[in-house]
């Protein structure tokens, strides 16, 4: 049974500042083991590009070149290589060697000496680094396990409860989005080998014809003009190969002719290509399927139960999200170990939930009905501006908490922790990612910082002075508010978007993969996602709370976990107790409030926003009927998915 008093810091073993300066040793090359390790593979290409000769391809008796399959499964090693350095699998000190030696033996892959000694070079170098960080990072992990034996109980289990979280479900998005890409890829090569099939059964039904070269123009297709079998007028045809030698003008050119489809002799479809492409998507296919199959491993295992490894740290925010660990000696301004990005929060409330009036641990975001709980009540905000800032200022302080298994582990960890941002309940337990980050450098973020602080502190200060100008207990409660942009808006911002790119793509395409397929697949989608979330904001607010939609989903946040709003530099801005911020444009709906009435004044609903969310007696007493996210959601996924599926269907057709 809970005891109506806070919960105490369990006893954990100290992380003392010798302690870390071992860790520290022991991960000499941490810091070189990041994402940025992606760009000697990419310094690679870029080299071989610069370096390899144009004409290394195979060319047959017709002098029709085609790319060598050892060129093509190095340019796709490299890729691949760079592809998983970027995703920083746990087998990457694996990834080097065996790129290297694809590289090596790839017939024709790569035949400059300049080029394979520096690759070996780079590789030998890049392998060094990720087999030192692994092993310091194995040695790291075996001295926190040292450090933090015995185990501690979790704060529950110290109380005689179960834990609060749930237990996680099956990973079910991975799993179905890496067989579809595993099919994908599967049918790729499929297509090529059909593909292929096709044109030899044509070349078994062409007729030989003898063609007239004429000009190469700047896109290097070249222009033959032949007659065609059954008579008629002479026609041209224009040939997109890489010859051995270009076929000056008025020299004779064989071409096979099959109705109006008109190929070169000795042109072949070149499988390797797609072979690459379906290799490439069968590679984040199965790192989708292995990370569906280690969550599922873990799932297994108990979770929050019983007792873990602890350590007691101290802790300092950063001011961007994350959690600076600390040890608990030593100066405050020390150097952090390890910055924590908490996931899952559940807070200690003295009431309980509704139906249980005992004191509990209850996730931050509860799906709840009835009053609020015992969550700490931050809704005093008349001491003005300057309070305001200075409260906003409470990032700094420093606070010990205790951390269940460290980090770098292969299971989720666990924060316990006093406050420590503003809006945070009296006690946290906080789910973090197992891996370790680096801290963040101040000097490269503090000018971003800054605009962020200043953001929020004058946010603060205007949910402030809203709250204090709000009227005096007993006044009628303040109208449930809907703001949104027009249906026809919200519904043909994505589709259309995506239509204009796909035309755009048509029209600027070029040839290759990336100029094809994978720049516009890309550009086309960040573009239609920026303008789908632009012009698809639903805010409402009334007695449930606040309820957001934007372009692919919708959120819902009960009254207890906003802080405050305000429009500040042409956006609305909901303020989290959690810290988070929403953020949306209003300029677009500023121009239609000052043509269509207050329905879409963005002042008029952060207002009420900011009462509603420190005052519970003004609170909105209606509900406001249903159909947030309809039909936008649906038609930007659509648009979205149909513009991916153009744009690689053009390509493939192409």
């Amino acid at each position: 049974m809970y005891t109506p008093d806070a919960p105490s810091l369990p006893s954990a073993a100290p992380l003392t500042a010798v302690a870390a300066a071992r860790w520290r040793a022991a991960r000499t090359a941490w810091r070189l083991d990041s994402r940025w390790l992606a760009l000697v593979p990419l310094a690679v290409t870029v080299l071989a590009t610069a370096t390899e000769p144009d004409d290394s391809g195979v060319c047959n008796v017709q002098g029709i070149c085609h790319t060598a399959g050892g060129e093509s499964l190095a340019v796709w090693t490299l890729l691949a290589e760079i592809l998983l350095l970027l995703l920083k699998p746990r087998i990457r000190p694996l990834i080097p060697p065996v790129a290297l030696a694809v590289l090596w033996y790839a017939p024709q892959g790569l035949v400059e000496p300049l080029t394979r000694w520096s690759t070996v070079l780079a590789h030998v170098l890049l392998t060094a680094v990720l087999v030192g960080a692994e092993l310091g990072r194995r040695r790291a992990r075996q001295q926190l396990d040292e450090l933090m034996n015995p185990p501690a109980p979790f704060p529950w289990t110290a109380v005689g409860a179960p834990p609060p979280m749930p237990p996680d479900g099956p990973p079910v998005g991975r799993r179905l989005l890496g067989v579809l890409l595993l099919a994908a890829a599967l049918a790729v090569p499929l297509f090529g080998l059909w593909e292929q099939h096709r044109w030899e059964e044509a070349e078994q039904r062409s007729v030989r014809v003898t063609g007239v070269a004429a000009e190469t123009d700047q896109d290097g297709l070249l222009s033959v003009r032949y007659q065609p079998p059954g008579g008629g007028d002479r026609r041209t045809a224009r040939l997109d190969l890489w010859w051995a030698a270009v076929p000056q003008p008025g020299q004779y050119v064989p071409l096979l002719v099959d109705g109006d489809s008109v190929r070169a002799e000795g042109e072949t479809y070149d499988l390797d290509g797609d072979l690459g492409l379906g290799a490439m998507i069968a590679l984040p296919a199965l790192l989708l399927l292995g990370s569906a199959f280690v969550h599922d491993a873990r799932r297994t295992r108990p979770s929050f139960e019983g007792a873990a490894p602890a350590l007691a740290v101290r802790l300092r925010a950063d001011g961007r999200g994350g959690l600076l660990v600390l040890p608990v000696d030593g100066p405050p301004g020390a150097r952090p170990l390890w910055r924590l990005l908490e996931r899952d929060r559940y807070y200690w409330a003295h009431e309980g939930v509704p139906d249980d009036p005992e004191p509990a641990w209850i996730v931050e975001h509860p799906d709840l009905e009835g009053d609020d709980v015992d969550y700490p009540d931050h809704s005093d905000h008349s001491e003005g501006e300057e309070e305001a800032a200075a409260d906003r200022a409470r990032p700094d302080r420093i606070v010990p908490a205790v951390l269940y298994r460290g980090p770098d582990g292969l299971d989720p960890q666990l924060l316990f922790r006093p406050a420590l941002l503003p809006g945070d309940p009296s006690w946290l337990a906080a789910v973090a990612a197992p891996a370790a980050r680096a801290p963040r450098l101040r000097r490269a973020l503090r000018t971003r910082r800054e605009r962020d602080r200043e953001r929020e502190d004058t946010v603060a200060a205007i949910s402030a002075r809203t709250v204090a100008d709000a009227p005096a207990p007993g006044a009628q409660p303040l109208p449930a508010l809907r703001w949104e942009l027009p249906l026809p808006v919200r519904a043909l911002a994505g589709p259309l978007a995506a239509v204009a790119l796909a035309a755009l793509a048509v029209l600027l395409g070029g040839d290759g993969l990336w100029k094809g397929m994978l720049r516009p697949l890309w550009l086309g989608t960040v573009a239609v996602g920026a303008f789908a979330q632009a012009c698809s904001w639903q805010l409402v607010a009334d007695r449930e709370g606040l309820r957001v939609a934007t372009a692919l989903r919708v959120r819902s946040y009960e009254w207890r976990q906003i802080g405050g709003a305000a429009v500040h530099k042409g956006a609305l801005t909901v303020q989290l107790r959690s810290g988070e911020d929403l953020t949306a444009n209003i300029r677009l709906m500023a121009a239609l409030a000052g043509h269509l009435g207050e329905r879409y004044d963005a002042v008029r609903l952060a207002r009420t926003v900011a009462v509603a969310a420190n005052r519970p007696d003004l609170r909105p007493v209606e509900t406001l009927p249903e159909g947030l996210g309809r039909p936008q959601n649906l038609l930007n996924r659509l648009a979205l998915t149909g513009y991916a599926v153009f744009t690689v269907a053009h390509y493939l057709a192409g």
